[in-house]
């Protein structure tokens, strides 16, 4: 089941179109959101976020690929997501293959 959200453009801000909001399937958004936002910036949620940056500014090895696997595996699932496929050993070619329960 695909999940139907208001759209975002580029700057996060909310996309319009013809003078109205944009409403389409957003999962990829939603997982975006999830991997860029950190713990604490969601009022409704503050446990949710992953907070992607702070690994690629950091040294990054099998450690940290780990950990990250681990955050990601335990945000999607608590957003509602089955995770079909993650690669996160390389962090330029990072990929998520994810779909909603």
């Amino acid at each position: 089941m695909k999940a139907f959200d208001l759209l975002l453009d580029a700057d996060d801000d909310l996309l319009v179109e013809r003078n109205d909001f944009v409403i389409d399937a957003a999962d990829a958004q939603h997982v975006d959101l999830l991997l860029r936002t950190r713990p604490g910036d969601w009022r409704a949620d503050p446990l949710a976020g992953i907070g992607i940056a702070r690994y690629l500014m950091a040294p990054y090895g099998p450690a940290q690929a780990s950990e990250l696997s681990r955050e990601a595996t335990i945000q999607l699932e608590r957003d509602g997501y089955q995770i079909l496929a993650m690669d996160v050993h390389d962090l330029t070619q990072a990929s998520f293959n994810v779909e909603r329960k």
